[in-house]
């Protein structure tokens, strides 16, 4: 991949994230368990930050290549 293309798939990658993180609040919401505060609900994205860190990596990783 050349550089240009990462950096079209990162964007790509960060909307996908923004998203998930979107989706996940308003499930959240729905189901009442959503908390205060901006640490309270740092379990509810693990699943989906950790997914997204791989793919991240999975890019740069490419771009070493």
């Amino acid at each position: 991949m050349t550089r240009e293309q990462i950096e079209q798939e990162y964007r790509k990658l960060m909307q996908e994230q923004i998203e998930e993180r979107e989706k996940i609040i308003k499930q959240a919401k729905e189901a009442g368990r959503l908390k205060p505060g901006l640490d309270s609900n740092r379990e509810l994205f693990k699943d989906a930050s950790d997914k997204f860190k791989k793919r991240i990596q999975e890019l740069k990783d490419s771009l070493d290549e």
